[in-house]
């Protein structure tokens, strides 16, 4: 640790015995130099020890992972650096527009950071704790342990009705376990917040990464005005199918008669499961051969990948940049269905964009410009899965076939989005009020923005932290609302595409086979990094800053 952090230390008295005779510009890079150097391997090595800990569940890999952020958080937190990086950040003599960028980046990231460090020692180590209670942590069913693919498949073929109550009440096994942790969590982070000069955490999260609160909630606000009546409408006949699926009555559904335990995902009510498409289909090669064919290579992706189910890893999915170098990875528990094909689909998107990032751009801005950016990127490519007119360049379907599903996919995705749009109103909303005043009722609060955003009745007599058992809320905290707006710049960069190759709707897009859909990302989103704020990345790439226009001609109308 010492050996890493003397450059920063060396440069720092150096630049003090200069004085006024080295200018800000020289100040700057030799700043920047020395901080790559400290933080690019720490970086990297807390990347493979997450990782280990994902894949296998070990306690010495998540004891590494945690040792290593708090070796990069001392770094963040030396106040001599962050006043350094103050004064450039308001200096007007750094002209070179990526020198800049750099010292702003850094600014915002050393800026969170500027706490006691026992406090943030605490919050390294309580969140390291819950990840692992989280990860390693299996529902049970009248003594039986069950995976998070084995509740999905009761949710999605399942019609007894107390069989269905016994799963989702298995999924939310896990809250009650962690619920105290997160509580204590998000009260260290609002005191390190608060030592910073913000309200709270969720304040300055968003503010550290270049968003305002205000905005982000009045694009809520506005999308829960444009999107409240046609979900309303879609809501009805869900709950009608539904109902008649499990012989009971509207009033009657609960929670666990969803497709899944916070109803984020759609139910499939139209007559054509597309499960079947793929059952017999590799995902993963299907996927491979789809970027392939837009330009775009993955084959290191995958190499690197972990990809099907074991005892002890993670349950989930997600993409990692372990050294933003090249060396791009994904974790997944594939299985060969219609959601697993999207959220490969899904998982790739972020790897390709993290692979392509320009190797030439310095390492602070060798990343996306924004977490959702790259969460648009991955929500783009995963909707192919429902497209009939790729399914049938990719797995073979007949014309009949492509026909007969247009409708169908069209109805998919419409409800798909509407559901995921309702529903990250709730998350976005409880996640503010968690930070606002976490010793509140959460319960209640959790149950009320159910109740009036997805409209979904609360059990009765049910006064659990229900909240807790959604792993967002516990491991990647202010992060959930990104997703809405990644969902913003898909359609967004829909039609920008549509309109770039001249055609008349964003149904005459085709997507298989087609690198010129790969070029346009290549050049428009990521080589250029992060180079840019996101609003103005999204702006020479579409030629308007980001809108909920788009999002609502393609799904709400």
């Amino acid at each position: 640790m010492k050996k890493l952090l003397f450059p920063v230390l060396a440069l720092l008295l150096l630049l003090n015995c200069g004085g006024k005779k080295a200018n800000d510009t020289m100040k700057a890079q030799g700043l920047i130099d020395s901080l790559t150097q400290a933080i690019e391997p720490l970086n990297k090595a807390v990347a493979l020890a997450s990782w280990n800990a994902s894949t296998t569940g070990e306690d010495k890999y998540y004891a590494e992972s945690a040792e290593i952020s708090i070796r990069i958080d001392k770094i963040l937190s030396d106040k001599v650096v962050y006043e350094k990086l103050k004064s450039l950040h308001d200096s007007p003599s750094i002209k070179d527009p990526l020198l800049k960028r750099q010292v702003e980046s850094l600014y915002l990231g050393f800026l969170s950071k500027q706490v006691d460090e026992v406090l943030l020692n605490q919050i390294t180590e309580l969140q390291t704790r819950i990840e692992q209670k989280f990860n390693t942590f299996r529902s049970k069913i009248d003594g039986r342990e069950y995976s998070g693919n084995d509740l999905k498949e009761i949710f999605q073929t399942e019609t007894n009705n107390t069989k269905r109550k016994a799963a989702w009440e298995a999924s939310k096994q896990v809250g009650p376990v962690i619920a105290e942790d997160v509580i204590r969590l998000v009260k260290l982070k609002n005191e390190a917040a608060r030592q910073v000069g913000f309200d709270n955490y969720y304040e300055m999260q968003l503010i550290v990464g270049e968003q305002d609160p205000d905005v982000v909630l009045s694009i809520f606000d506005e999308l829960d005005e444009a999107t409240r009546e046609p979900y309303l409408h879609l809501k009805s006949e869900i709950d009608a199918f539904l109902a008649a699926r499990y012989g009971i009555k509207v009033t009657e559904m609960k929670p666990w008669h969803y497709a899944d335990p916070f109803f984020q995902e759609a139910p499939v009510i139209t007559p054509v499961s597309l499960d079947k498409y793929y059952k017999d289909q590799d995902v993963v090669e299907l996927a491979r051969k789809f970027y392939s064919g837009i330009g775009l290579n993955v084959e290191s992706i995958l190499d690197n990948s972990d990809l099907y189910e074991r005892d002890k890893k993670y349950p989930h999915a997600f993409c990692t940049n372990i050294d933003r170098k090249g060396d791009v990875r994904i974790i997944e528990n594939v299985r060969p269905n219609e959601s697993w094909m999207a959220t490969t689909l899904h998982e790739l998107g972020h790897g390709v964009y993290d692979l392509y990032l320009d190797p030439d751009l310095p390492y602070f801005l060798r990343q996306p410009a924004h977490s959702f950016t790259t969460e648009g990127v991955a929500m783009f490519f995963e909707k192919m899965s429902k497209n009939p007119e790729w399914m049938q360049q990719m797995i073979g379907i007949s014309d009949e076939e492509k026909e007969m599903l247009g409708d169908v996919t069209q109805k998919t995705l419409k409800i798909e989005q509407m559901v995921f749009s309702r529903w990250s109103q709730v998350m976005m909303r409880f996640e503010r009020a968690l930070y606002e005043n976490p010793d509140q009722d959460l319960n209640s609060v959790w149950w009320d923005l159910v109740e009036k955003y997805q409209m979904v009745s609360r059990p009765e007599n049910r006064n659990m932290p229900d909240w807790a058992a959604k792993i967002h809320i516990d491991l990647y905290p202010a992060y959930y609302h990104n997703y809405t707006l990644g969902a913003l710049q898909a359609s967004q960069l829909m039609y920008t595409i549509a309109r770039e190759q001249g055609l008349e709707s964003i149904m005459d897009i085709q997507f298989a086979n087609n690198p010129e859909i790969g070029q346009f990302f290549l050049e428009k989103i990521f080589k250029p990094g992060n180079r840019y704020p996101w609003n103005e990345m999204i702006e020479r790439a579409t030629g308007e800053k980001l809108t909920a226009r788009y999002f609502v001609m393609q799904f709400g109308s």
